[in-house]
């Protein structure tokens, strides 16, 4: 007879932060949130920055409330997080300076800077990781060249989820799925390229071990755990970035398969065996992220959900109540064909504020009249996304060759019907429909194959398709 085990799934996102309970009785298991915090940003002076005490306390809550509910019985726990961003700590683990938002203005100017020390194609060629503002790299020669004094000091940096999990157990790691996003890893030998950051004068002495999806990293510190009472909690290193650990939840053989994991950012893209670096691939701009199962993310970031949100945020600024269900219903009937804006670049969408008029503006530009009414706006941007969609799947086939007939939306975005029915209508695949929880279900079946000691992504596609969240549906077609 197989005993239950509670695992403890934390989800970091750009909105909140959420907390899920999963019951594993070694053949089948489910999950429910028992806690949940909202998240965003701080605006000071001209930057966009965390809050990361805050955001400690609410983990910390949320461990206590894991802790009570299951009577201090938590076999293990894991957190993952956004990509793309760093935290900077001293010998002691303390943070040093700002923990800066991945859409902070200031990358966008160090990503300028960063062309002509090494050439755009030559960063490119050793990480195989796309060219975007947001990275990491591009965050920290801004931070070097901004706050030296700042960069001294540093014992090391590391990534927003690693920084949480040292905080835990005082391990610093960089997990895999995570660290090739910060655009310096060389993609061949999953390590830190030495040659980009001696050219960037990046003390590779700062940067922290690179570690496997569903490493143990040991249990919570002492202190922590008699604060919260897990004493025998192991800490997992899960897959750390929120888009592996939403991919890993997929339970459909992944030969014919493409994916989008449709939240505030549109990851799309497949899986591949290995990195895949070509001068198509460079063109196309598109990426090699790390995953489970020694596997890659063939990918291309698209702006997302992120235009509704911030609009949904102007109009209520504004007294305009617009929910996203009444613009679900709205906007039910818009066709693939209509105005639209190019989305190739992220540039013009990517910091918070005047969205509608900055979609105006590309709208413009497109040769389409202005839009002013909030079901006109939201469809112009899943129209948008849409078309992008097409783009991209169209350029991932003919890069890898590999035939694409079927499409697995997972995340928040798989609730979004119309979005949804664009994208069939633009991509022609087949639709599927994956789990809106696929992070928090991908978080769990990680931590469960670390349990029961494999880190094979089949077994991980295993254990994630017999995980539930409440009552969901999951892996129902939505249409063929």
């Amino acid at each position: 007879m197989h005993i239950t085990q509670n695992i403890i799934a934390i989800d970091l996102g750009n909105s909140s932060g959420r907390f899920a309970l999963c019951e594993w009785d070694g053949k089948q298991g489910s999950l429910r949130e028992i806690y949940e915090f909202p998240n965003a940003p701080m605006t000071i002076g001209p930057h966009f920055i965390w809050d990361t005490e805050r955001i400690w306390g609410e983990i910390l809550k949320g461990i206590q409330i894991a802790s009570e509910t299951t009577h201090g019985e938590v076999e293990s726990l894991g957190l993952d997080s956004w990509g793309a961003e760093y935290v900077l700590i001293d010998r002691k683990g303390n943070r040093v300076g700002h923990a800066y938002s991945l859409r902070d203005p200031r990358n966008v100017a160090a990503m300028d800077r960063a062309f002509q020390i090494a050439p755009r194609r030559k960063i490119y060629d050793f990480t195989g990781i796309q060219v975007m503002p947001v990275n990491a790299l591009y965050g920290l020669l801004a931070h070097v060249q901004e706050l030296p004094e700042e960069w001294e000091r540093a014992w090391l940096w590391l990534g927003t989820p690693e920084y949480y999990l040292f905080r835990m157990t005082g391990v610093p790691v960089a997990e895999y799925t995570n660290a090739p996003n910060s655009q310096m890893v060389d993609a061949r030998s999953r390590n830190w390229s030495k040659e980009l950051c001696d050219a960037f004068g990046l003390s590779l002495e700062k940067f922290p071990p690179i570690v496997p999806p569903g490493t143990t990293l040991g249990r919570l510190r002492p202190e922590l755990a008699n604060e919260v009472g897990l004493k025998s909690t192991k800490v997992v290193a899960p897959a750390c970035h929120d888009t592996a650990a939403a991919v890993a939840a997929i339970p459909y053989p992944h030969d014919r398969l493409a994916f989008i994991s449709s939240g505030t950012w549109s990851l799309v893209g497949t899986v591949l065996r290995g990195p895949l670096i070509s001068e198509l691939g460079f063109q196309l701009n598109l990426t090699n992220e790390g995953g489970v199962g020694d596997t890659t993310r063939f990918l291309r970031n698209v702006i997302g959900l992120w235009m509704l949100q911030e609009l949904l945020r102007e109009w209520n600024l504004q007294g305009l109540h617009v929910s996203v269900g009444q613009l679900d219903r709205d906007c039910l009937c818009t066709p693939l064909e209509g105005a639209w804006v190019d989305l190739k670049d992220e540039k013009p969408f990517l910091v918070p504020g005047d969205m509608a008029a900055r979609i105006n503006a590309e709208l413009k530009v497109q040769g389409f009249p202005e839009v002013t009414q909030p079901h006109e706006l939201a469809s112009v941007v899943f129209r948008s996304l849409a078309r992008r969609y097409g783009e991209v799947f169209d350029g991932i086939q003919r890069c890898t060759g590999k035939p694409l007939e079927r499409l697995c939306i997972v995340g928040g975005g798989v609730r979004n019907q119309v979005l949804n029915r664009l994208a069939q209508e633009a991509t022609g695949l087949v639709l599927l429909k994956g789990s809106s929880e696929a992070t928090l279900i991908g978080n769990a079946a990680v931590q469960i194959a670390t349990l029961e000691n494999t880190r094979s992504l089949e077994d991980i596609q295993s254990i994630a398709s017999r995980l539930s969240f409440g009552d969901e549906d999951r892996a129902m077609a939505l249409g063929s």
